[in-house]
């Protein structure tokens, strides 16, 4: 959001969704659209990102802009890399094809209900 951080993603994403977990609602306040893509890059600001892990155990490491506090992208277990859909910028849009983690959502509406709903990864 600030320009510190920038980084591109190479290759059609393995899986996009709309996110309804836990973390990533108290991160945006809402389900998030990522995309799991076969290569990340940062091209700028390595030294500028906060490394999160929601708990000790967690294999999943979230990675924010210090300056403003903007998600840039995570890194799962098996070394995947997720970056969120609405922060690409020059190439076609990626659309979410399903929505994962629905169990936790609770009450809250899904926009584009027409797509398939997953309590975990499909």
């Amino acid at each position: 959001m600030c320009g510190a951080f920038n980084g591109e993603v190479k290759g059609d994403p393995a899986l996009a969704v709309w996110c309804h977990c836990g973390l990533c609602r108290k991160q945006t306040g809402a389900a998030m659209q990522l995309g799991i893509f076969p290569e990340l890059n940062v091209l700028k600001g390595a030294d500028n990102l906060i490394a999160f892990k929601a708990n000790p155990e967690s294999a999943t490491t979230r990675f924010s802009c210090k300056t403003c506090g903007s998600f840039c992208y995570k890194v799962l277990p098996d070394d995947a890399k997720v970056a969120p859909l609405g922060a690409l910028e020059g190439g076609p849009v990626v659309k979410a094809t399903c929505h994962i983690f629905c169990a936790d959502k609770g009450d809250q509406d899904v926009m584009f209900p027409e797509l398939p709903q997953h309590d975990a990864f499909p």
